[in-house]
């Protein structure tokens, strides 16, 4: 195979030069009429002595000799005049200048220009001007019809958030006036079954309002921190119910899920500290240990307790108690089981291995 000779840029140039002998002035003027863009050439007072056939197309011109000898600014709205006349002076001293502006046609047709200027230089120094001005209109209004759609979501989040502030206050008082109603009715009936289903009903209540209370400390937040919010509210019943509720063993990377799944598992955990607490029995203060693990078929919670222990014979599926059909019922829609049996406490142990989705570490 032969060798291809290379020709470097100096002998390139030099063919260049070859071949356009003669012929510089009509290949710069047809260079310059060939580019879609707006050129003009300055004198160094910035009077406009040059444009080429497309920059008067673009700017609706019909003849050079409309604007020949005027200043560059003249063409332009009063509020540019300025930045023009700083490009201008720039050039003169060697500089190159690149701004986006406003500025009609000569018809008076709404146009935007990315500009650029630049000096020309000969044997004395800087000669002339050269600017170049490109039509970005459609940019510029496709850039501002997205701020203007940004600025609208922007705002229709606000209200959003405004709203659900709202919701949530509302959310509070009607817990706050329905556990007040059920109070009530409880002191009424004291001493007898339907006072005590009252009772329970209250602190239930109170406990679907402690859920919403930790759900809602960052609204804007897609998902929480699974373990930080069962520690929350794990805190948030001890203190309600007089116990000694804790938090034990815990994963070592971080559980997130989403807001609805954190409901369902909140209300869970809630009702097993809740039963703990109502079942241990004895003078002593009531302690509750909540261990959260991952597992490779979903994620287990256990709650356990110091109480007397569960019964021989107990099977969660046949109590009548509200707050274990409670605790089915969610292990069951998040596809999972419930197990059960003595803890390392000396009472009762209940353990959830349910399936959130998604369930993601980070």
């Amino acid at each position: 195979m032969k060798d291809v000779p290379v020709m470097n840029i100096h002998d390139a140039n030099v063919t260049a030069l070859d071949l356009l002998a003669g012929l510089e002035s009509g290949f710069a003027l047809s260079v310059l009429d060939s580019s879609p863009d707006c050129i003009k050439i300055l004198d160094l007072q910035g009077r406009l002595l040059f444009m080429n056939r497309n920059g008067m197309c673009a700017m609706e011109i019909a003849q050079f000799a409309e604007v020949a000898d005027r200043p560059w600014p003249s063409l332009w709205p009063a509020k540019s005049h300025a930045l023009l006349e700083g490009a201008v002076e720039a050039a003169i001293r060697g500089e190159v200048r690149s701004f986006e502006a406003f500025c009609p046609t000569a018809r008076g047709n709404p146009r935007w220009w990315h500009v650029t200027s630049a000096p020309v230089r000969g044997a004395r120094g800087v000669e002339r001007i050269i600017v170049t001005s490109r039509d970005i209109t459609e940019l510029v209004q496709a850039r501002t019809s997205l701020e203007e759609e940004v600025a609208a979501k922007n705002e229709a989040l606000r209200r959003q958030k405004l709203l659900l502030s709202e919701i949530d206050h509302r959310v509070k008082n009607s817990f706050a006036a329905v556990m007040g109603l059920l109070r009530m009715q409880a002191r009424r009936h004291r001493g007898d079954p339907s006072g005590q289903a009252l009772t329970d009903a209250a602190t239930r209540i109170a406990t679907l309002a402690r859920v919403h209370d930790q759900l809602h400390l960052d609204p804007s937040a897609p998902d929480l921190v699974l373990c930080d919010y069962i520690g929350a509210l794990a805190g948030d019943l001890g203190q309600a119910l007089n116990a000694r509720v804790e938090m034990g063993q815990l994963p070592d990377l971080p559980i997130r899920v989403n807001a609805t799944q954190a409901a369902g598992i909140g209300q869970l955990v809630a009702e097993l500290i809740g039963n703990a607490i109502k079942h241990s029995g004895g003078r002593r203060r009531a302690r509750v240990l909540v261990d959260i693990e991952p597992l490779a078929e979903g994620l287990s919670i256990a709650v356990q307790d110091n109480g007397p222990g569960l019964p021989e014979g107990f099977d969660p599926a046949a109590q009548d108690g509200l707050g274990m059909q409670i605790c089915l019922t969610y292990v069951e829609q998040m596809q999972g089981r419930l197990e059960h049996g003595r803890s390392d406490l000396g009472g009762a142990r209940f353990r959830a291995i349910i399936r959130p989705e998604p369930l993601a570490a980070h």
